[in-house]
């Protein structure tokens, strides 16, 4: 092992870098295997060690001068390994002032700006899709329930018309809140005496024709309990000539008369209502 580091010390070179003048020991395996190249451990300036070996008993003496990798006494069996180069401190602090003062002048600070740009035309399909979706499930939704929402005011003539253009048939309207009782009387029959009569006027005050209403006349006691009870329904209380109507029309009053027997003494209230046909 003795006699493998001594060849291995007689085989060393120095060469000198041509960038900053630094001497370094190499062996020639090292040149070897790089081909003859070298990199400066000082300013890290590639050169050809070939081509700037220093001969011995130059101004530089080979013990002061600086080693790359492994010194050569360390070298073994794992000379084929790369070489590792030395950290190289910062060589700014050797610049003069001046000249460090003029690289401050021309450092500027770049900033990055992430722009996000929007695809409008993408943005406005996408929101067009949607509410045509959206359009869709509420009219199959109100399709669905035509027989509910037909009865809404606002809703009713959209209805209509899609009735018209599908040819389907429109619920009746109905709303019982839109009947208004414009007068009533109870009185006693003319012509019986143990009978009474009622007259009675209603119109539609909905803004569309609806059926003619059930008239659900009812008497009471003076604690409010039910005594009698009677529904009429429209083929017994109109007018001959108004049972070739189908629908009653809005804002027409309708006057009827109806015959009743006496209920008895208990009864002493009476009030009409209506109900859907």
């Amino acid at each position: 092992m003795d006699e493998v580091r001594i060849d291995e010390k007689m085989s060393l070179s120095v060469t000198r870098c041509p960038n900053c003048g630094s001497t370094f020991n190499i062996s020639q395996r090292q040149l070897e295997t790089s081909g003859g190249q070298a990199r400066c451990g000082a300013c890290l300036h590639v050169f050809l060690a070939t081509d700037n070996l220093v001969e011995p008993g130059g101004e530089t003496d080979p013990a002061d001068s600086v080693f790359i990798g492994r010194a050569p006494e360390e070298q073994e069996a794992t000379d084929d390994e790369p070489l590792t180069l030395p950290e190289v401190e910062s060589r700014f602090e050797a610049l003069p002032e001046d000249r460090r003062a003029s690289l401050e002048q021309f450092r500027s600070t770049v900033q990055l700006r992430k722009r996000n740009y929007v695809n409008w035309a993408a943005f406005f399909g996408y929101s067009t899709l949607a509410l045509a979706l959206l359009a869709l499930l509420a009219a199959q939704y109100l399709w669905r329930y035509m027989p509910v929402y037909s009865q809404v005011d606002w809703l009713r003539p959209g209805y209509a018309q899609l009735c018209a253009l599908a040819g389907c048939e429109l619920p009746v309207y109905s709303r019982l809140s839109g009947i208004r009782n414009d007068n009533t009387a109870l009185s006693t029959h003319p012509d019986y005496p143990d009978a009474y009569l009622l007259a009675a006027r209603f119109h539609n005050a909905a803004p569309f024709p609806q059926a003619f209403p059930v008239v659900v006349l009812r008497f009471t006691s003076l604690d409010a309990r039910t005594v009698a009870m009677r529904e009429f329904p429209p083929s017994e209380y109109l007018h001959p000539d108004l049972l070739a109507l189908e629908l009653m029309p809005p804002n027409s009053p309708v006057q009827i008369e109806l015959e009743l027997m006496n209920p008895g003494p208990e009864a002493v209230n009476y009030e009409v209502s209506f109900r859907a046909p």
